[in-house]
């Protein structure tokens, strides 16, 4: 027995020098949340990328802005002259003499409007772009908040698992001490023992959950991968107040016009309307100017002329193409009509849910959560003063370790439903 109490206290010196080694190696940084998402805007590499789409639609824009480059045709050039050659006076010295040549200049005309609908169509493509970068960061930021949410839960959970295992291992120490001298049975001492192993689990468990949101935090912070994120804990939340002001159909208004996948749906349709306005002018063919010099090809030794051309829209009318962007144009506003109704429900049951969670956060007494520590204390001095049994103690103790992790998993719910509501809100509440 004795060997067995050297080893587990050697184990956990090991482990508590190997934490504090581990702590010492890397550089820990601690932040406030919105700390961190003044880090994540500034250092997020999928976000600055996502942000060159809305200068690929100013490129686009500027593209669509020009006119086609003329197009110059050399042509007819005369390689040699034969017996049947007309005589002709040479361009200049003896060059060019009974020698014949043509140049042609061609310029496309846009018909019915298609360069200023096809503007149209790429400004709003930018702007899909910008709505769709919104959207993303959006998406980015919940995912940031709510693994800031489960980090700020484990770190909680882990700190107070740490007190309770130091208040077991005192008194593991003290049972210890009595087993030698005859006082326990050695059921007794293996119950605690038990218990201390079961804490040591259990933290060693949110441990490597904890290195699990260190990995997602790093990358979408873009930090060091030595770097070690603490955040600064506060159990006291002003901001919970204004959230149980908050009124249902004040926050479906808000969804309908600052929610970002129903703005990105939107602009879909709208970027299909443009579309579909340029297929229609797509029908009306084009034209070609040309301004032509025949140089001894001709009844005249020098001809200038001009000439225009178009496509006859006999067979192909673009029929298929107005077709395919006018179904097009239905389906995205069926898929708009569609995401409303999808956020309208979601802001629906997280505000229910949220509204549940706070009104059972009220419904606590704050000096009981307050005094949770202290009252295991209190049981953890009246068992080594023999004034509990071992059963009462485990009860009261396993209690209070449920109360306080239920406690911190409902703060950690409220901050997750908070986080959806500003998602699907566009808001910051």
């Amino acid at each position: 027995m004795q060997r067995l109490t050297t080893s587990l206290t050697l184990l956990i010196g090991f482990l508590l020098s190997s934490w504090g080694w581990a702590q010492s190696a890397v550089d820990t940084l601690t932040y406030s949340p919105q700390q961190v998402e003044g880090i994540f805007l500034q250092n997020n590499l999928p976000l600055l990328a996502n942000r060159l789409q809305i200068d690929q639609g100013d490129a686009r824009i500027l593209q669509a802005k020009v006119w086609p480059n003329p197009v110059l045709t050399l042509d007819q050039v005369q390689l040699y002259v034969n017996a049947t050659a007309e005589e002709s006076p040479p361009l200049f010295g003896n060059f060019w003499r009974n020698r014949q040549f043509a140049v042609q200049l061609d310029q496309l005309i846009y018909t019915a409007g298609k360069r200023k609908k096809n503007i149209v169509l790429q400004t709003q493509t930018k702007e899909l772009a910008e709505r769709s970068f919104i959207e993303f960061m959006q998406a980015l930021k919940v995912e940031l908040r709510q693994s800031l949410a489960d980090l700020l839960y484990l770190q909680r959970t882990r700190q107070e698992g740490l007190f309770q295992l130091t208040e077991v291992n005192r008194l593991l120490a003290a049972q210890q001490s009595q087993f030698r001298q005859g006082n326990i049975s050695r059921t007794d001492l293996y119950r605690f023992t038990a218990l201390q192993l079961s804490l040591r689990k259990s933290i060693q468990d949110i441990q490597e959950q904890v290195t699990q949101q260190q990995q997602s935090l790093k990358t979408l912070l873009a930090l060091p991968p030595t770097s070690y994120l603490v955040l600064a804990d506060s159990l006291a939340d002003p901001s919970l107040a204004r959230l149980k002001e908050l009124r249902l159909a004040d926050l479906l208004a808000l969804a309908h016009t600052q929610n970002a996948s129903v703005q990105v749906a939107t602009q879909e349709r709208r970027v299909s309307e443009a579309s579909l306005r340029l297929e229609r002018a797509n029908r009306v063919p084009d034209l070609t100017a040309s301004l032509m010099y025949d140089r001894n090809g001709n009844t005249q030794l020098n001809f200038l002329g001009t000439g225009v051309s178009m496509a006859l829209p006999v067979f192909d009318k673009n029929k298929g193409n107005i077709k395919v962007a006018q179904l097009e144009v239905q389906k995205a506003a069926i898929l708009e009509k569609n995401k409303l109704a999808e956020v309208d429900n979601a802001v629906v049951k997280t505000w229910t849910d949220l509204t549940q969670a706070l009104q059972f956060l009220e419904s606590i007494d704050a000096t009981y959560i307050d005094q949770l520590q202290n009252l295991t204390q209190g049981v953890s001095r009246s068992f080594a003063q023999r004034n509990l049994s071992l059963l009462e103690f485990l009860d009261l103790f396993d209690s209070f370790r449920e109360g306080r992790a239920n406690y911190f998993d409902l703060l950690r719910t409220i901050s997750l439903r908070r986080n959806e509501l500003n998602y699907l809100t566009g808001s910051d509440f």
